[in-house]
């Protein structure tokens, strides 16, 4: 029989920016329909794991959805790994770790984020310029806008009509 197996990721994407509690959805299958996730900081350090039951069931792909805690979050602005995978029941000596078909997804977290404003960069601003104006709206600081931004790659060269996520923060 041909059947096949498959977990893909659509929720979070890439560099998205999330709290210390997120989602994490797509559509997969593993042993019984269970589909692993872990969530590891930047040393391949587990910081926490969960797992979600696809709608597929026992081998059908199907929907899955689950919100992951992170207990002890790391400092605002860490870049972690969320791993997504088909369950492995085997034996530890058994199958692939953690599991069959493994996707990773590179996120960055903000522990008590609520949300983030969008900044579209004028002529004259620089970075602790925004910061600045924004302080009624949110407490955040140049290193945190850095971390929530991967694109800017030099600090000193923002560049006008660059759009900027700044972290909301609780």
């Amino acid at each position: 029989m041909g059947l096949i197996t498959d977990v893909r990721v659509r929720q979070p994407a890439r560099h998205d920016l999330v709290a210390r509690t997120f989602l994490v959805a797509g559509v997969g299958n593993g042993f019984e329909g269970t589909i692993g996730i872990r969530v590891l900081d930047p040393r391949g350090r587990v910081l926490a794991e969960d797992f979600a039951q696809s709608e597929g069931g026992m081998a059908g792909v199907g929907a899955f959805s689950a919100r992951v805690t992170v207990a002890s979050p790391p400092r605002d602005g860490t870049r972690l790994t969320v791993q997504v995978f088909g369950d492995n029941p085997g034996l530890p000596d058994e199958g692939p770790s953690p599991g069959f078909h493994t996707r990773e997804v590179e996120v960055v977290m903000f522990a008590d984020l609520r949300g983030w404003l969008l900044y579209r960069v004028e002529t004259g601003d620089t970075l602790t310029s925004i910061v600045r104006k924004l302080r009624d709206f949110t407490r955040t600081t140049v290193a945190q806008v850095v971390a929530a931004n991967p694109a800017i790659t030099d600090p000193d060269a923002i560049r006008v009509g660059q759009r900027l996520r700044i972290p909301q923060k609780d």
